[in-house]
């Protein structure tokens, strides 16, 4: 079988109206179906199958199989990634790139939300945000797309540049640099390595970086850049400011822009964490010319969603934070701190921070101390990782589920209840304990 050049697999694309698909289990009819591989799945098997349910093209590396939709390629991982690449260059659209360590997907969100008051905007679905799913959604976008904006995400050295090589942004941020994926980075220094990719994409670009100003390491980072504008919940001296005046549990805030007051807003997002993520969107807003009026709408209007710093009211008038989506040290510090600020009698149901290699105990020890520094006397902790940092602590219990039961016997009385956890330990199941019907 001849193995087919980009191109052809790019006509082939177009011809099918950008219609992709890497999933038997899901509507293949007219679209081309990619048999992408990992360590514990093989799509190669699924071939013939995609053919039988209706794909026009199917891409595989399995020479063995002879019909003239099969589109055999060396690897079809690598012919994603090439077609990704190739469809950015064919776009007349403006992209813009966010990173970091935390807050990239309710950034990501925040900026599309004020971007498509005006521009017809495509932005990164949930969290694709890896090696398959910064391709998808580069293939997604339309000639008439105006705006891309494009999440990146990485656990190990070297994925970032990947990503940051199939397209060429317009424009860029790193929200921050923390303790993230330590069972692949190690320590803070090689995180920060592996994000400044995203700079060295903005210096090949000749984009426009946004800077956080309150995150010494992008400070440092972006020293050499020579388009930025800088945003800050600190610094005064930034191009945008945002000083905070109620943090929990929405936040109340004074906009500067050049240092002159232009607006005092509230959003349905809480947290000083999350004032620096809306003092991104508002410097990307104002990038791209939106009115600073429409951009404060944008921001009042957005309401958080997928397990990520929502408010939920339980019927006998208890408030939950749940931002159970994922968690990692930084992350659990800021949220631990911004919800021992309200005022009221609180509780904390926390889960494990996965992928912390052998840095977990101390992490794990570190936010058991925190919690107490913090007076917080009402908690209850979920997973191994929590277990083996501290043996010793009564109310850990082995998954959500375990905790459950407890709770079924020791209802939670506190006013305000904070839910948080790695995506691996399913801390939302703890809604179950509240009605909320």
């Amino acid at each position: 079988m001849q193995q087919r050049d980009i191109s052809h697999i790019y006509d082939c694309f177009v011809s099918v109206g950008q219609k992709i698909s890497t999933d038997t289990r899901k509507e293949l009819t007219d679209s081309m179906f990619f048999c992408l591989s990992g360590e514990r799945f093989n799509g190669n098997i699924y071939a013939e199958k995609a053919v039988e349910l209706g794909a026009a093209f199917v891409i595989t590396n399995n020479p063995n199989l002879n019909n003239e939709r099969i589109l055999w390629v060396e690897d079809p991982n690598q012919t994603l990634i090439d077609l990704a690449t190739y469809h950015s260059e064919q776009l007349k659209t403006k992209f813009v790139a966010i990173g970091g360590s935390n807050g990239k997907t309710t950034t990501k969100e925040l900026v599309n939300s004020v971007l498509s008051s005006k521009y017809n905007v495509i932005a990164t679905p949930g969290n694709f945000n890896n090696h398959i799913g910064v391709p998808l959604t580069l293939l997604s976008v339309k000639p008439d797309c105006e705006i891309a904006i494009i999440e990146l995400g990485t656990n190990h050295p070297g994925e970032m540049a990947l990503l940051c090589n199939m397209f060429k942004a317009d424009s860029a941020l790193i929200t921050n640099i923390g303790l993230e994926h330590l069972e692949g980075f190690d320590d803070i220094e090689a995180v920060a390595k592996e994000e400044s990719e995203v700079y060295l994409m903005v210096q090949r670009s000749e984009a426009m970086a946004f800077v956080n100003s309150d995150d010494k390491w992008l400070q440092n980072m972006s020293k050499r850049l020579l388009k930025k504008k800088t945003y800050s919940v600190q610094d005064s001296h930034s191009d945008v400011y945002i000083k905070i005046n109620q943090e929990m549990p929405n936040l109340n805030m004074d906009v500067f822009l050049g240092g002159v007051h232009t607006d005092t807003f509230e959003t349905q997002l809480g947290g000083a964490f999350n004032a620096q993520n809306i003092a991104s969107a508002i410097s990307v807003g104002l990038y791209y010319d939106v009115p600073v009026d429409a951009i404060l709408k944008a921001l009042s209007k957005y309401k958080p969603s997928m397990n990520r710093s929502q408010w939920i009211t339980a019927t006998n008038g208890k408030q939950i934070l749940l931002d159970a989506y994922n968690a990692n040290p930084s992350s659990m510090e800021a949220g631990i701190k911004s919800f021992s600020s309200l005022k009221g009698s609180k509780t904390l149901l926390l889960g494990d921070m996965l992928e912390l290699g052998k840095h977990s105990e101390r992490e794990h020890l570190k936010i058991f101390e925190l919690i107490q520094d913090l007076g917080i006397s009402d908690f209850y902790l979920v997973g191994g990782e929590f277990k083996n940092a501290l043996p010793s602590y009564p109310f850990i219990f082995d998954n959500a589920e375990s905790l459950l039961a407890w709770l079924d016997t020791h209802p939670i009385e506190s006013e305000y209840v904070y839910i948080k956890g790695s995506r691996g330990i399913a801390m939302e199941q703890c809604l179950d304990h509240f009605d909320l019907s």
